[in-house]
């Protein structure tokens, strides 16, 4: 395995009877918030990798083919796996020993994306910022590190160190706006964990 992966391609998943839908609801952050993270990637870990985003479209259909790691592991295969995927699912990875439900190896990262069944734009983009971003944070800094060259102490057990420091003892995450300034939790349109110390 490589490396290093020629570009991030964020996968936003979607069934096949919402995509539609989603799309017309969540894209615009979703393609926004993947160019922040290019930004947020090069500033933290001053690290540069090509971002792209799109949205997978799935069928239902027999055992194998439901919406699983399985399934997009086996996607990541077939796509290339010199490019790192990173999907967005709206379920949570059942193996993972990752505590932010979401799932990494070389050049895969899968993350739960939580959205409300109902409610405002607001309402939709604040869970976004709120749930979703650090959580894909989480995931991504497993990889950069690990693409950079670092031990898996570092790229793995020291990330999850810090998303301890964040959950359980109170270590606030990182608040950007539309514009990636730093502001307050109010209204932010993206939230990280703090890599500073990464």
């Amino acid at each position: 395995m490589a490396l290093k992966a020629e570009k991030l391609f964020f996968i936003y998943v979607a069934r096949n009877d919402e995509w539609v839908r989603l799309q017309s609801e969540d894209w615009g952050y979703v393609s926004a918030m993947a160019r922040f993270f290019k930004w947020w990637i090069r500033r933290y870990y001053d690290f540069e990798i090509a971002v792209e985003a799109d949205i997978l479209p799935v069928i239902p259909g027999k055992l194998f083919d439901r919406m699983s790691l399985a399934l997009f592991l086996r996607d990541h295969e077939s796509r290339g796996q010199d490019i790192y995927h990173f999907y967005l699912a709206p379920f949570k990875p059942f193996f993972t020993d990752c505590k932010t439900e979401g799932y990494t190896t070389d050049n895969f990262g899968l993350a739960f994306w939580n959205r409300p069944k109902e409610g405002s734009e607001a309402k939709r983009n604040a869970m976004f910022a709120e749930e979703n971003c650090p959580r894909i944070s989480h995931v991504l800094s497993h990889e950069i590190l690990r693409m950079q060259g670092r031990k898996k102490k570092e790229y793995f057990e020291n990330v999850h160190d810090l998303w301890r420091q964040h959950k359980e003892k109170g270590k606030p995450f990182l608040y950007y706006d539309s514009q990636f300034k730093r502001t307050t939790s109010d209204g932010c349109k993206y939230s990280t964990i703090d890599a500073t110390g990464l």
